[in-house]
Order: C-alpha cells, then sequence, then structure tokens
C-alpha cells in the first residue's frame, strides 16, 4: 500500500541512518536522514515519530498567517489564505501518508522567501535539503520570491546575506550530497539511478496537467495573483521560474501533484500582494475560494495511478471496516495457501502482517507457529502459542499446541501441566481424538 510504504523504508532508516533502502521504489531516500537521524537519537517509537510530518503541516499554516498579519491582513483574511494554501497535494501527503515530510521542505522554502531576517534563511538552507534533496532546485525561485517583494515594497535586498550566502550553503549541500556521498550511495540513491528508476514515460498529458492542478488547486489563484500584482519585469521572471520550476518537478519525480509543493512561495507572494489591495478583485472572492479550496475533490497524482483524498468519516469507516488489503482475515488465508506450496518464506511475513493487524491475533499466530515447528524453530513456535493462549485462553487447542512443543523440547513437566489446561476446557471426548492419544501415548513412554 502506498499509503505506508515509503513508512517502512523510513522506519528502516531510523534504526540505521545511511542504510541502503531494500524497497526500490523509496530508494532515493537514503540521505534525506534529518528526520531519521532526529528519531534515531531520540529513540522516537513510530507513533511519536511519524506525526511529526504533521507538527510540519501547523508550523507552514502558522507561518503563512504571521506573514500575512505582519504586511497588515486581518484575521479573517490570513485564515482563508492559510485554508487556501493548505488545501493543497504537500499538505495532503504529509497527513495522509507515512514517512513524507513534505511540508517541511514548504516551511524551509517560505523561511527562504519571507523570513524577516536573514538567519532562518541560512538554517533553512542548512536543514531542509536533508529533508528532501530536491529542495535545492526551488531556492532560486524562493529567492526570486523574496528578491520581488522586497524591490515591489521599495525596500532594499542584502545582496551578501539574503541571496549569496543562502545560494553558497545550496551549493555546499549539493557538493556534499553529491561529492562526499556520491561513493557511498546505493544505486538508486545516485542522480543517474534515481532517474533511470522513474516511470514517466507513460504519462499522458491529461495526466500531468491534471497533477499540477491538484499540486496546488485553488493556490493556483495565488501565483495568478502575483503575477498580476508585480510589475511586469518581475512577473515576467516569476512566471518563467515557476513554468521551468514546474517542468523540472515533473521530470524528476514520479508523483507530479507533490512535485508542485516547490510554488507554494509564489502562491504565498501572491497573497501578500493582495493585502491592502482588495478593491483589485471581488470581495467575495477569498471566501469562495476557501470554500472551493474544502469541497472541491482532491487527489494525489502520480503518473501511473490516482489516489483520492477521503474525507475523515470515510477513513473513519475504513478503520473499522479495512479495505481489503489490510484485512487480517484475507492475509491469513493468503499465507495459508503460500504454505501449501512451499512458500515458506512469503508464508511466514504475510502471518506476521496479519498478526500486526488483527484485534485478536490468535489464528494467524497459530498457522505462524505450525509453520516454525514444522521447520523445528521451537522457540518461535512456543511463542506463537503462548500468544493464542494469551487471546484465546479457552480453547483447548492452543494448551494442546504449546504442550506438543513442550513435550518436543524435553520439557515433560510442561507438556503435562499444558495438556492438563486443555483437558479441562475440551469435550469429554477429547482425549479418544487420535492426535490426542498418541501425544498423551508418548507422554506415558517418556516417564521415569
Amino acid at each position: 500500500m502506498l499509503e505506508v510504504r515509503r513508512g517502512v523504508s523510513v522506519l528502516q532508516q531510523v534504526a540505521q541512518p545511511g542504510v541502503e533502502i531494500a524497497d526500490k521504489l523509496h530508494a532515493a531516500i537514503q540521505w534525506r536522514l534529518l528526520f531519521p537521524v532526529v528519531g534515531h537519537v531520540l529513540h522516537l517509537p513510530p507513533e511519536l515519530f511519524f506525526p511529526l510530518a504533521g507538527v510540519g503541516c501547523v508550523l507552514v499554516l502558522a507561518f503563512v498567517i504571521t506573514v500575512l498579519r505582519r504586511r497588515g491582513a486581518d484575521f479573517g483574511f490570513a485564515g482563508l489564505a492559510a485554508i487556501i494554501l493548505g488545501a493543497g497535494s504537500w499538505f495532503f501527503t504529509s497527513v495522509c501518508w507515512l514517512g513524507y515530510f513534505d511540508a517541511w521542505v514548504v516551511l524551509g522554502l517560505l523561511l527562504v522567501a519571507f523570513a524577516e531576517a536573514s538567519w532562518p534563511v541560512w538554517l533553512a538552507c542548512l536543514w531542509a535539503p536533508w529533508v528532501d534533496e530536491r529542495f535545492v532546485l526551488a531556492v532560486p525561485l524562493a529567492l526570486l520570491c523574496r528578491w520581488s517583494l522586497r524591490t515591489a515594497t521599495g525596500k532594499a535586498l542584502a545582496w551578501k546575506s539574503e541571496l549569496a550566502l543562502p545560494a553558497g550553503l545550496t551549493l555546499a549541500f549539493v557538493v556534499v550530497r553529491l561529492g562526499v556521498l556520491g561513493g557511498k550511495s546505493a544505486a538508486g540513491a545516485t542522480v543517474g539511478g534515481y532517474l533511470n528508476a522513474l516511470e514517466t514515460s507513460g504519462a499522458t498529458g491529461p495526466r500531468i496537467a491534471w497533477g499540477i492542478w491538484e499540486g496546488l488547486r485553488i493556490g493556483w489563484l495565488g501565483v495568478a495573483a502575483a503575477l498580476l500584482l508585480l510589475g511586469r519585469e518581475r512577473a515576467v521572471l516569476i512566471g518563467v521560474a515557476v513554468v521551468v520550476l514546474v517542468a523540472v518537478g515533473i521530470g524528476t519525480a514520479q508523483d507530479f501533484s507533490r512535485a508542485m509543493m516547490f510554488v507554494v512561495p509564489v502562491a504565498l507572494l501572491g497573497a501578500v500582494l493582495a493585502v491592502g489591495r482588495e478593491a483589485k478583485f471581488p470581495r467575495w472572492l477569498p471566501r469562495t475560494a476557501a470554500v472551493l479550496a474544502l469541497l472541491l475533490p482532491a487527489h494525489l497524482v502520480m503518473s501511473n495511478r490516482v489516489n483520492p483524498i477521503y474525507y475523515f468519516y470515510h477513513e473513519l469507516a475504513a478503520l473499522h471496516s479495512p479495505p481489503p488489503a489490510v484485512m487480517p482475515e484475507l492475509i491469513e488465508l493468503r499465507a495459508i495457501g503460500e504454505m501449501e506450496q512451499g512458500e515458506f518464506s512469503k508464508a511466514a511475513e504475510d502471518f506476521t502482517l496479519a498478526i500486526r493487524l488483527a484485534d485478536n491475533p490468535a489464528g494467524p499466530s497459530r498457522h505462524r507457529g505450525l509453520l516454525a515447528a514444522s521447520q523445528g524453530r521451537w522457540e518461535e513456535a512456543k511463542r506463537d502459542f503462548a500468544t493464542v493462549i494469551e487471546h484465546d485462553p479457552e480453547n483447548p487447542e492452543g494448551w494442546f499446541l504449546l504442550a506438543q512443543v513442550k513435550l518436543a523440547t524435553g520439557d515433560v513437566e510442561g507438556a503435562k501441566s499444558d495438556l492438563e489446561q486443555a483437558r479441562t476446557r475440551a469435550p469429554t471426548d477429547w482425549p479418544t481424538r487420535p492426535d490426542v492419544a498418541r501425544v498423551l501415548a508418548r507422554l506415558i513412554q517418556t516417564r521415569p
């Protein structure tokens, strides 16, 4: 499942930062280490680690409101702008899929473009590329937004501290990433390997256009506002830069809509320039745009598939009635079939997945224990049968299976105790069952 597949690879990084990623689809994230290192150093469990992406969403929206308020916008306009800019692919990816930290990339770009002081710009250029290397592709556009806003408002720009130093820090990352780490990168984490692994050749024109739209959705109004409200020279520069970055984003990403996160600074620039110029656009426009941003269907668009974004009530329903891909009963049945066909490794993986997903893991634990016992892995079998007993203590079968494992490993007294537990829970004719009778006979033979 795409919703969790990246998360599995990121957890590998948390356990061992810099490790080669086994999943070839996500091999490129080998050196996207900011959050894996944080999780590794702080020993964060998954339930605390993955929500860091959502924290980034909150910070981005707070920063958007802060920037607009500093420019004189009232809370109403700032809030509506935050809704419009927040209802984009960067937000949906961060809160819907595990292991994606797009919100932090957007935060870094907005700091570069709109931070009042220079030091947040420097810091963003230091940490944000370690969230996603493609941050460096969007830095020029963010710096162009910074220059355009300063010149549009008649303020001077400190070229060394606000342009040259951020550009130098970004270039330093490129040298480290491609030079120092280039020789230590797995095939999928090199530039050539990454581009060769992209599956974008089959994407149609309408699919690409749809992906571009879904990247910002109603937020493209902010881009349009920036081009309309800037002077002609600055508008041409921004417009050309947006077109180039959109093309680069489409050409370097299989997920088209996510690539549009690099244009968010231009959308916010349009909202900033609109402050105080309400006479230039209808008064109903911000409210209507915010409503549309919330109500229009949203999608994450990739070259080979489209994932709809569902409302919260749909996800709550899925929690109680999971889709087939995560139904433990179906996964357990698949594992049983794999075990019968001799695909023991796949069966063990699917039994493990079913155990993790099931409310009551007794069934898949029983089958995984049988698989382990058939291969002589007695300790693993013992643990699985103990799990069966823990979750279904009144079923005699769990006690009987555990007794057989203990008998096979020489724990006669433990086997006798478990058989007694099974007998007290079983029907009266249980000892006459052939398999039970064989175990009882063997137990008698082993008595001193």
